[in-house]
């Protein structure tokens, strides 16, 4: 499997090893720059919260350009289904920003957004207000778990549970509910468009119980875009992917997933999936997407980011899922 075809985003060298390196405090902070890195060098931070009961999730994106010295940043919080990122309750993102020194304790004029690192690899505040619209955050994230690193040593996923308040235009909603962290560092992630079919980031937790994969639908179960791409392959859908169930955190080693598509072809309304880890537990499991809205995270990408409820063997669990589209699939499949 070519991994750059595959996956620009990140290094997927030896995903499927089923082994977790070591993830340091330091990992939580900005990491020197190569002196001969490309300017595509890039680290990423990503936050958020949900309020399941409210059909409502919030995502915050930021996207480190250390050798260019500037930054992305962006808040977006959206309840139930949306046709634009301009339709969300509230988005507000700036695609140039100037790189800040650190990113222990640091605030983001341009979006009055202040995130701190409480305690490294556990805990951390996020703070927004823009009191011109009526809108702002408190919560704190604290990891039900150590974070997992993806098998290449640069890349981290952790469970978190999220509590605070969230003021939307005069209504206040309290926060107390899950949401998988995601930090990356240390390669270069380029926008360059790819011809490849649809790639879902996918998280489902609960009290006790949480999974995390990135995965394209399974060939053999026929989804809309077979016969149409050159990869994936037969066996080759699942990149990586933990399971955190009874104390026990495992590898993923099969993720058999189909997505379900709204009328219009291509936006995604749930997924049907069967996974089996690496201690030979197979969960069975359903994800109906309760709240999304479509983002280009660059501009040869868009990300439908959903709020999903997964009913796995009967057990309850939310998620964000992230299914990512490049150009010749929406142009192709959309109706």
């Amino acid at each position: 499997m070519n991994a750059t075809i595959l996956n620009p985003g990140w290094t997927t060298d030896g995903l499927r090893g089923g082994k977790f390196p070591t993830i340091l405090p330091e990992d939580e902070f900005l990491h020197p720059v190569p002196a001969d890195a490309s300017y595509a060098w890039t680290e990423t931070s990503y936050w958020g919260f949900t309020a399941p009961s409210h059909n409502m999730m919030a995502e915050i994106y930021i996207w480190y350009h250390p050798q260019l010295k500037v930054m992305s940043a962006g808040v977006l919080i959206w309840r139930g289904l949306r046709a634009s990122s301009l339709a969300a309750d509230y988005v507000n993102h700036h695609h140039y920003l100037p790189l800040p020194d650190q990113i222990g304790k640091y605030r983001i004029d341009a979006i009055g957004l202040e995130i701190e690192i409480l305690d490294p690899l556990k805990s951390a505040r996020l703070r927004m207000d823009d009191p011109e619209r009526g809108v702002s955050f408190d919560v704190t994230a604290t990891g039900t778990i150590p974070p997992i690193s993806r098998p290449n040593g640069h890349h981290l996923v952790q469970p978190m549970k999220v509590e605070g308040t969230l003021n939307l235009y005069g209504e206040t909603i309290p926060i107390n509910d899950y949401f998988m962290r995601d930090r990356s560092w240390g390669a270069e992630r380029h926008e360059t468009p790819r011809d490849v079919p649809p790639i879902t980031w996918m998280t489902g937790m609960t009290e006790g119980f949480s999974f995390h994969l990135v995965a394209f639908d399974d060939p053999a179960l026929n989804p809309d875009w077979a016969g149409r791409f050159s990869s994936p392959s037969a066996g080759e859908n699942l990149l990586w992917g933990f399971l955190h169930k009874d104390g026990q955190t495992t590898s993923i080693k099969r993720a058999s997933k189909r997505t379900r598509r709204e009328a219009d072809g291509h936006s995604p309304r749930g997924f049907d999936m069967e996974i089996e880890d690496d201690a030979g537990r197979i969960l069975n499991m359903r994800g109906d997407v309760t709240a999304r809205v479509p983002w280009n995270t660059w501009q040869n990408l868009i990300v439908h980011y959903s709020l999903t409820r997964w009913n796995i063997d009967g057990l309850i669990a939310w998620g964000d899922c992230q299914d990512i589209h490049y150009n010749r699939y929406v142009h192709e499949f959309a109706r």
